[in-house]
């Protein structure tokens, strides 16, 4: 967790379980029934934690390699996934978040001029393209009427 909150992650959860790499379970025969499939965790799983966490997508990056250089040497396992939607209950208040689309095109950079990757982010009301060569930025801010169909 000191790695995590050097890498500058405040907020996360933990769920602790047991679990097995296939290099472990490799030769066995597990039967389907449940007593067999539990007493094969008990005996030969080895305690694990799964730590997750939301973080914008320009810091997955620097905060993989925090981690990785913290673990140095650890057995552990990281999963990159896009969120598409978040729905925060807040008692009797829903708040939802749309989905975020995320598009990469090559094309000369606005500030460089080079042939690059431009990483695309839109979310419900803004929209960011930064170059993948040099970094540089832009930002929109989407605004729009919805009409109602009669």
């Amino acid at each position: 967790m000191n790695a995590l909150v050097d890498a500058g992650i405040t907020g996360f959860y933990v769920l602790e379980y047991k679990g097995m790499s296939p290099q472990d379970w490799k030769g066995f025969a597990i039967k389907e029934d449940p007593k067999s499939a539990i007493s094969l965790i008990r005996d030969y799983a080895t305690d694990a934690m799964l730590i997750c966490s939301v973080v914008e997508e320009e810091r997955t990056d620097e905060i993989v390699e925090s981690v990785m250089k913290a673990l140095e040497g650890e057995k552990y396992t990281i999963l990159e996934v896009p969120i598409r939607r978040i729905i925060v209950n807040y008692k009797s208040e829903v708040q939802e978040r749309a989905e975020t689309w995320l598009m990469e095109k090559k094309v000369p950079c606005f500030y460089c001029g080079e042939n690059a990757v431009q990483r695309i982010r839109i979310d419900m009301n803004k929209a960011k393209i930064w170059c993948t060569n040099c970094g540089a930025a832009r930002y929109y801010l989407i605004k729009g009427v919805e009409k109602e169909e009669n």
